[in-house]
C-alpha cells in the first residue's frame, strides 16, 4: 500500500505537467504572421502608373435634349490608392428629349399665325388675339433661345478606397476597385437651332423691342413679354461622381462611371423670374433667370495603363529599412 500511494503521488505532478507544459510552449510560441501586412505581395494596379481611357457616355439629365458623347480620360496615379486625371468628352449624337418633342406637338406650345397667312404682313409669326393671355413663348421664339451641351470636360482628383478580387460563377476570378472623385468642370453650350431667329431677330428690334431703324415708336408685345436670350458659351462648375474598374488584365480594365459636372445657365434662355420686369413693362433675360444645372453621364470605356506591367509590393524583412 505505501508503495502503490507514492506512485500515485508521483503520477499526479506527471500527468499535470504533460496537460500543462505544451499549451504553455504553445501560448509563448511567436505567430509567423504576427507585423506582417493583411495582403503579402500585393498587386498594386494604379501606383505610378499612367492610364488613357477611350470613352462613350450618355446624358442623364438634360430636360430638352439628350446627347451621346464620345471622349477619353488621362489620369496618373500618384499612390494607389490617389491619383490625378483630366476628362473630356463631344456631344456627336443629340436627340430631342420627351419633353421637347410633346412642346412641338399638338397641344404644345403656340405657333402663331404663319408669315402671308390670315393677315400677317409682318416678318415674323403673329399671336393670334386668342392667345394674348397664354404665358408660353411662341415656338419659334422657344427654338431660338433653347441651348443644349456641346462638350464636358474636367480635371479631378480622384480617391479609390476600395479593392478586392470578384468571382463569376466560381469560375471566373478578377480583381476590381471602386473610387470617387471631385473637382473642376467645364461645360460648353451651343443653340440647338443655330437657324433659328427669334421675333427680335426677324423684325431688327432693339433692345427696348423697338424697330431698330426708327420706323416705328410702338413697343412689339411679344418681344416686350417674351424676351430671347440664348445662354451659350463655357460655364464653369463642380465635378463630382464615382465610378468601377474591373480588371481583365495587369494592363487592362472595363470602366463604368457616373459623373456629374454643375454649371450655371439658362438653358431655355427666356426669362424664369418676376424680376427682370421693367418698369416700361419690359421682361428682359438676365442673370437672374440662370440655376444650377446637373450634367449628369453614364460612361462605359476601357481603361489602359501604363506602364503595362503592374508593380507588387515586397515583404521586407523586419528590421530592415
Amino acid at each position: 500500500m505505501p508503495r502503490i500511494r507514492t506512485l500515485t503521488y508521483l503520477a499526479a505532478p506527471l500527468t499535470a505537467a504533460t496537460f500543462l507544459l505544451p499549451a504553455t510552449v504553445h501560448a509563448k510560441r511567436k505567430s509567423p504572421l504576427e507585423g506582417k501586412p493583411v495582403v503579402v505581395r500585393k498587386l498594386e494596379h494604379r501606383k505610378f502608373r499612367f492610364t488613357i481611357t477611350p470613352m462613350a457616355s450618355i446624358s442623364l439629365s438634360q430636360p430638352f435634349v439628350h446627347m451621346g458623347y464620345a471622349g477619353a480620360k488621362l489620369q496618373f496615379y500618384i499612390m494607389d490608392w490617389i491619383g490625378v486625371r483630366g476628362t473630356f468628352q463631344y456631344g456627336v449624337l443629340p436627340r430631342d428629349a420627351k419633353l421637347l418633342t410633346a412642346l412641338h406637338g399638338d397641344g404644345g406650345l403656340p405657333e402663331g399665325i404663319p408669315v402671308g397667312e390670315a393677315g400677317n404682313t409682318t416678318a415674323a409669326p403673329l399671336r393670334p388675339i386668342a392667345e394674348k393671355d397664354n404665358p408660353a413663348p411662341l415656338r419659334h421664339d422657344f427654338d431660338a433661345g433653347l441651348t443644349r451641351n456641346q462638350w464636358l470636360a474636367s480635371a479631378d482628383v480622384v480617391f479609390t478606397p476600395f479593392a478586392g478580387k470578384l468571382g463569376l460563377f466560381s469560375a471566373i476570378f478578377t480583381e476590381y476597385d471602386i473610387y470617387l472623385f471631385g473637382g473642376l468642370g467645364l461645360s460648353n453650350w451651343a443653340r440647338h437651332y443655330p437657324n433659328q431667329q427669334s421675333t427680335s431677330e426677324l423684325l431688327n428690334l432693339n433692345e427696348n423691342c423697338l424697330p431698330a431703324d426708327g420706323s416705328s415708336a410702338s413697343v412689339n408685345e411679344e418681344c416686350a413679354l417674351h424676351p430671347v436670350s440664348p445662354d451659350t458659351g463655357v460655364k464653369v462648375g463642380p465635378s463630382f461622381g464615382g465610378g468601377l474598374h474591373v480588371f481583365m488584365s495587369d494592363w487592362a480594365s472595363i470602366n463604368l462611371e457616373v459623373q456629374d459636372i454643375m454649371s450655371l445657365n439658362n438653358i431655355a434662355g427666356l426669362n424664369n423670374t418676376t424680376t427682370d420686369i421693367l418698369e416700361e413693362g419690359r421682361v428682359v433675360v438676365d442673370g437672374n433667370d440662370r440655376n444650377w444645372n446637373h450634367n449628369v453621364t453614364f460612361q462605359l470605356g476601357v481603361k489602359f495603363y501604363l506602364p503595362p506591367k503592374a508593380k507588387r509590393s515586397e515583404l521586407k524583412p523586419a528590421g530592415s529599412k
